[in-house]
């Protein structure tokens, strides 16, 4: 877990909050974040867009002073965050430490991911509320937190398609004028020499705020059913239309209807009084005809109060809720995900619902399985091409045999550093490969050399190749290693990244060097008196003998 001087937190209040008591909370979450003294700035953001899919979520980006002026990690920082941003009410708010290098695809609330999904919505939310309940208590986890939006009121408009019918409204009529009222159309664009504006049609403001303004909103009968845009608007009461242009101003101007469009009577079944006359009969009539058909919503439909999910998200074809948590003080990740699995096992889900990991946590389970094959590919790898080098498949036993040593000095200095054997660890310990076999292949490449050359026996040409072949081995281990150093020392933004790969090579390297000058010639002349063992070839028989076994 990297800290890169940034936390980003994602901020959820109760599914019917309105958009005015959201900002409000909002600002006091920021009021209590500043007031940390590590926080240097932060961000903040509230509305729908492509991250906050629902109006009672926001985000906040937190700035962090240096490490030097706060001497306290991004992780920890979180945990004292949370005690404050906890007392204030009627809102939520999940952090988490913002990292270079992430394998995400979807934004979460805290940094691991674990989705469920189900064809069945219901049961889906069932059994999350269940698991979510259990993951809760682990003590390998800190805020656990779900993406579900349950709760959400909304209006249910239930038409009497009968009493509809026999006044001549049309549903699709009733759909327009809906639409008009609250779906913000655009109906026509202004174009000026440096600006274009969109003529955006709406109700007031005061007819959006509750729901039993439905039943001022008047619908045209005998209307033709595909009515859109103005010849439908003048069916709502107290109508106006909004432009918006490239300047970033949004205005609004009341409608005026003209003489020869409806305005909403004042009785739903009598035409208006004060409406304009016309200078013919016929026309008169017809203006009168049509406001008298002007009839009120009410007349032949009612709205019920439900609730619904805010936002149901999916996964490839199925409603899916993605429960995220962060790791709790000391706890490792693979410890998490193996206390998340036998959760998700105890409390068996039916099989139509499906689990696993997403993200980070699903990277790190595929990765763990694929190391051990990686490591043995290289081993192979190595084997294959020493095989062919030294024309024998004896000697590089020999060379690899001081690989094991490599690999329990790095395991022994993370654990004496506390360090996980994450994924940057394994590198290092693939790297140890290539650096550490270098000093069995100066040792046996020189022995081999002053048997076949020099005629000397196995013991001879090794100790010969120790003595002569020490500087270069001590200068190549002491730059490697030396190397190795700032990884493992350094400190500042993000490096936590990097501090496992250095702990991993000056571990392996200081037990590698320590051991194998001593190791390698005891197992290079055990392997050569092995393999003259058995490459010996048996005595010829005398020529008297041939003889006498002859054919048969």
């Amino acid at each position: 877990m990297q800290d890169t001087g940034v936390i980003q937190g994602i901020s959820q209040a109760p599914p019917t909050i309105s958009s005015k008591a959201m900002a409000a909370r909002q600002l006091e979450l920021t009021k209590a974040i500043l007031a940390d003294p590590a926080v240097e700035s932060l961000s903040s953001f509230i509305g729908a867009d492509g991250t906050n899919t629902t109006t009672n979520s926001g985000r906040i980006s937190i700035n962090l002073k240096p490490l030097n002026q706060r001497n306290i990690s991004a992780s920890n920082l979180i945990r004292r965050l949370n005690s404050r941003v906890s007392q204030v009410q009627g809102i939520q708010l999940f952090m988490q430490p913002v990292q270079n290098i992430s394998v995400d695809d979807r934004v979460s609330r805290t940094q691991y991911q674990y989705t469920l999904e189900d064809p069945d919505a219901n049961e889906l939310n069932d059994w999350t509320n269940r698991f979510v309940g259990r993951l809760k208590q682990l003590p390998e986890l800190e805020d656990v937190a779900t993406d579900q939006q349950l709760g959400g009121l909304a209006v249910s408009l239930v038409i009497d398609r009968v009493t509809a019918s026999r006044l001549g409204i049309a549903v699709s009529t009733i759909d327009n004028t809906l639409y008009d009222a609250f779906g913000q159309r655009q109906i026509n664009t202004m174009y000026t020499q440096v600006n274009q504006y969109h003529v955006v049609l709406e109700s007031e403001p005061q007819f959006q705020l509750d729901p039993n303004q439905l039943n001022h909103l008047y619908i045209q009968s005998n209307a033709s059913a595909g009515a859109t845009g103005a010849g439908a608007s003048s069916s709502f009461a107290s109508s106006g239309s909004s432009s918006a242009g490239s300047n970033a101003l949004t205005t609004s101007a009341l409608y005026t209807p003209s003489a020869n469009i409806l305005a909403p009577p004042l009785n739903a079944l009598s035409p208006n009084p004060s409406s304009p006359s016309s200078t013919g009969a016929n026309s008169a009539g017809t203006t009168s005809s049509a406001m008298s058909n002007a009839v009120p919503l009410s007349a032949f439909s009612h709205f019920e109060k439900t609730t619904e999910a805010l936002a149901i998200t999916h996964q490839g074809q199925f409603p899916a809720i993605t429960v995220s948590f962060n790791l709790a003080p000391n706890a490792a990740l693979g410890e998490a995900i193996t206390a998340v699995d036998k959760v998700q096992k105890d409390v068996h889900m039916p099989p139509s619902l499906q689990a696993g990991f997403q993200g980070t946590a699903a990277a790190f389970t595929a990765s763990l399985a694929n190391v051990p094959l990686l490591i043995l590919a290289a081993l192979v790898t190595v084997y294959i091409v020493l095989g062919i080098l030294y024309e024998s498949f004896i000697h590089p036993i020999t060379i690899l045999s001081t690989l094991p040593s490599a690999g329990v000095g790095a395991l022994l200095a993370l654990l004496l550093f506390r360090q996980d054997l994450n994924m940057v660890a394994i590198i290092g310990i693939v790297l140890l490969i290539g650096i550490v076999k270098k000093n069995g292949i100066m040792m046996v490449d020189f022995a081999l050399e002053a048997e076949r050359k020099h005629g000397k026996n196995a013991t001879d040409a090794i100790y010969q190749a120790c003595l002569l072949r020490f500087r270069p081995i001590m200068m190549t281990t002491m730059a490697a290693l030396l190397a190795g150093l700032p990884l493992a020392l350094g400190t500042g933004f993000g490096s936590e990244l990097r501090r496992p790969l250095g702990i991993a090579m000056v571990g392996g390297l200081l037990l590698s060097q320590a051991l194998t000058l001593y190791t390698t010639p005891v197992i290079y002349i055990f392997f050569d008196n092995l393999a003259q063992r058995f490459t010996k070839k048996p005595n010829k028989p005398a020529t008297g003998d041939r003889e006498l076994a002859g054919p048969a």
